[in-house]
């Protein structure tokens, strides 16, 4: 099966801000490859994608964010990412050394999400 006709398991789709992000913030090829790869892992495994591929962050308990660790945790690169039901949203990608940064657009924007189409109590 190649994998442009492969069927994955659960639904992954990327806030809008958080495309923009990785467009023009991730300028290596081998990067931008790592976090695609890390998002097919999380298309995969969902709720089963272990450390250290990924890690729920410690104090954000009311947004439930989870850090994507693409090289499980080697790369630079992260994206956070919240579950809605059967869909995981990936809210903002930022270098791991801007991880406040990124962390206070995660939980903005996952805000965006929490009275609408996902939210998780109509599932």
């Amino acid at each position: 099966m190649t994998s442009a006709s492969k069927s994955w398991p659960y639904a992954v789709i990327y806030d809008p801000d958080a495309v923009v992000e990785i467009v023009t913030a991730v300028k290596s090829k081998e990067e931008l490859r790592a976090i695609l790869n890390a998002v097919a892992k999380l298309r995969e495994l969902g709720e089963r994608l272990d450390p250290p591929h990924m890690k729920p962050l410690q104090g954000v308990a009311a947004t439930a964010l989870r850090e994507l660790r693409p090289r499980q945790g080697r790369s630079d690169w992260r994206a956070l990412y919240r579950r809605y039901g059967p869909i995981y949203v990936i809210l903002a990608v930022d270098r791991h050394k801007n991880f406040s940064a990124l962390v206070a657009r995660g939980q903005e924007r996952a805000a965006r999400y929490g009275g609408g189409l996902l939210n998780p109590d109509k599932f």
